[in-house]
């Protein structure tokens, strides 16, 4: 039983190791997008990997928050950030970089927020809604403090939310209904990651009204 419980928190950890890395990546490639220095890169590397969880873990009561606490989630983080100094050529010839590595945080960040919710006694439709602001947090922060509107806001933009709901809403039954196995979340999480990109490459999006521009006043 200890042998089991033992993998089990090291798949758990394994699990936000990958989502931490992802997101800091993500916000790392931004931040080189946007000709920041290396202080920029840095810090919107730590934002976008540990704001969606500070953000889950106020909510729950989880606090002092796991990113203050846990010191391997800053370093993860800062991690992400170096291996995007010293790649970013490479890196810049993949097709949209930043896309994939935020959609892979989002995956792993929506099921691990709604698994989280479920331990700390959140109810399902709860916890769905937190792992949802888990995936969704980071990458709005990033975004905004990158001077851009957050991509769940945009008309334009493809799935973004909706993917990260649809995790964390099974990823929150099936932890509620005894089925929160590793692998199975580990499997949903895939196909919200599956989902964002996929959202991105067919053009999916939902409806929106089609306004006109606002215009400016002028004196």
């Amino acid at each position: 039983m200890e042998d089991a419980t033992g993998w089990l928190a090291v798949a758990r950890q394994t699990f936000s190791i990958i989502g931490i890395l992802a997101f800091a990546i993500s916000g790392a490639l931004l931040a080189v997008q946007k000709r920041m220095d290396v202080v920029g890169m840095a810090g919107l590397a730590v934002v976008t990997a540990t704001g969606g969880g500070m953000l889950r873990d106020v909510l729950i009561g989880a606090t002092p928050v796991a990113a203050l606490v846990d010191w391997w989630m800053l370093a993860v983080a800062l991690c992400g950030a170096l291996v995007v100094f010293a790649l970013h050529r490479w890196m810049e010839r993949l097709d949209k970089p930043v896309l994939v590595f935020d959609a892979i945080g989002l995956g792993v960040f929506a099921v691990e927020g709604a698994r989280k919710a479920i331990d700390f006694g959140v109810g399902p439709v709860g916890a769905a809604f937190v792992g949802m602001l888990t995936g969704i947090g980071g990458g709005m922060l990033r975004d905004a403090l990158a001077n851009d509107i957050p991509a769940v806001f945009r008309r334009d933009s493809r799935l973004y939310l909706l993917p990260a709901l649809v995790g964390s809403s099974a990823a929150a039954a099936a932890v509620h209904l005894g089925y929160g196995h590793w692998i199975v979340l580990a499997l949903l999480a895939a196909l919200v990651t599956a989902l964002r990109i996929m959202s991105e490459l067919l053009r999916w999006h939902l409806p929106s009204l089609k306004t006109e521009a606002i215009p400016t006043i002028r004196d």
